[in-house]
Parts: C-alpha cells; structure tokens; sequence
C-alpha cells in the first residue's frame, strides 16, 4: 500500500507542478498584457498632460489679450461732448431710414446679444438723438 500511495501522490505532485507551470505562463502573458496596456496608458497620459498645458497657455494668453482689450476701451465719459460716434448712421437720407438703421444697429449691438457691448450702444444712441434731431429740425 505503501507504494501505491507513494505513485499516487507522485502523479499528484506531477499534476500540481504542470497546473503550477501553466498558471506561471498564463501570468507571465498577463504581465505582458498589462505592460503593453501600461504604455499605452503612458502615452495617453502624456498627450492629456500636453493638451492641459497647451490649455493652460492658452488661457494665460486669452487673459492677457482681454487684459489688454480693458486697457484699450474708451471710457464714455472720457469722451468729449457732441462728438459722433464711429459713423454708425452712414447714407442714411431720411428719419425713416434712420429708424430703420438704428433698430438693425440695436439687433446687432445690443448688450444682451453675442456681439453686444454696452458702450457701442451708448455711442449708437447719442449718435441716433443728434441725427433725429437734425431730421427733426427739417422738416
């Protein structure tokens, strides 16, 4: 009995040892797996971190330019009394079309629009009141 335990327990260590040495190229080819996986990562990661400090810069220089944009508005009190504006009512003939112009001006510059900006329309308006008083006075 003695020797048939000992073959069997032989046959059992044999097949231990061969799922043992299965199981080390199965992690082996895991490890493979997941350093490729690493890398690729890596690479991700890299080009993450370069368009973040592409952002960044960016960013920096957008600050700058609208810095530089506050530095370069005119305040409308600096301005001096009576002056026209930047021309916003050119041929314009009649107080129709003038009417006309300043209610497409307003679409445009509106201060709740997109493109809008609060001194633009102040400008528009002076401009306006000084042309329909003009128009006024002619007829």
């Amino acid at each position: 009995m003695d020797k048939k335990w000992l073959f069997e327990e032989n046959i059992r260590l044999q097949k231990l040892a061969s799922d043992l040495e299965d199981q080390k190229k199965i992690l082996k080819l895991e490890q493979e797996k997941l350093a490729g996986e690493r890398k690729v990562f890596d690479q991700q990661k890299e080009v993450l971190e370069m368009g973040f400090r592409k952002l960044a810069a960016d960013k920096e220089m957008f600050q700058a330019d609208i810095k530089k944009q506050k530095e370069k508005r005119i305040d409308k009190d600096s301005l001096p009394k009576g002056i026209r504006g930047p021309g916003f009512f050119c041929g314009v003939t009649s107080a129709t079309s003038l009417k006309k112009r300043y209610k497409e001006l307003m679409k445009i510059y509106h201060p709740d629009n997109k493109n809008g900006d609060a001194f633009t329309v102040a400008c528009i308006n002076k401009e306006y009141e000084i042309l329909k008083e003009n128009y006024k006075k002619e007829k």
